[in-house]
Formats: C-alpha cells, sequence, structure tokens
C-alpha cells in the first residue's frame, strides 16, 4: 500500500556525472535545481581534486562537503546580518511619512 502522505509526483530525477560517477538524483526540487546541485559537487570535487591530486574520492568527496558547508554557513550568516539589518531600517523609517 502507498503511503497517503508521499506523492511520487512530487519526486523528480536527474542522470548527473559527478566526479566522473554516473549518478542517478531524485528529489523534490525542480530538475533546474537538481542539475544546479549536481553541477555544483562536480566543480567543487574537481576543483579539490586538482588542487590535490593524490587525493583517493571519499577524501575529495568529504572535502568537498566541508567546503560548501562552510560556504553556506557563511552566507547563511550573511543572510540574517541583512535581514536584522533591514528590520532596524525599517523600525528606523516606520513612523516617517512623507
Amino acid at each position: 500500500m502507498k503511503n497517503p502522505n508521499s506523492n511520487s509526483a512530487d519526486v523528480n530525477k536527474i542522470k548527473a556525472v559527478i566526479y566522473g560517477q554516473d549518478y542517478q538524483i531524485k528529489g523534490r526540487a525542480s530538475v533546474d535545481q537538481l542539475r544546479m546541485v549536481a553541477m555544483l559537487v562536480d566543480h567543487k570535487m574537481k576543483e579539490i581534486g586538482e588542487a590535490n591530486p593524490r587525493l583517493d574520492l571519499n577524501r575529495v568527496a568529504v572535502l568537498a562537503a566541508v567546503n560548501v558547508a562552510d560556504e553556506y554557513l557563511k552566507l547563511r550568516q550573511e543572510y540574517e546580518d541583512l535581514l536584522r539589518i533591514l528590520e532596524q531600517a525599517q523600525q528606523l523609517g516606520g513612523g516617517e511619512q512623507e
């Protein structure tokens, strides 16, 4: 019996080559988003692999994940900082109308 909470129509699939390996990637994101994610991972792994040619696949993958996580955390912090600045600007300008 199918799970009533899952909708297979919501799941997209793509085939991607990441660091020379074939993968089928499934997710609820759009096909374009899944492709962009695969391209980002492939690019990051190639960047690390070219800079460190002696690393095996697992180490390249872990270092790529660490790099992407670091970039994500930095962007999230910048986003939160911008939201705070926007909120402060709205509070300061909220009472003024022309």
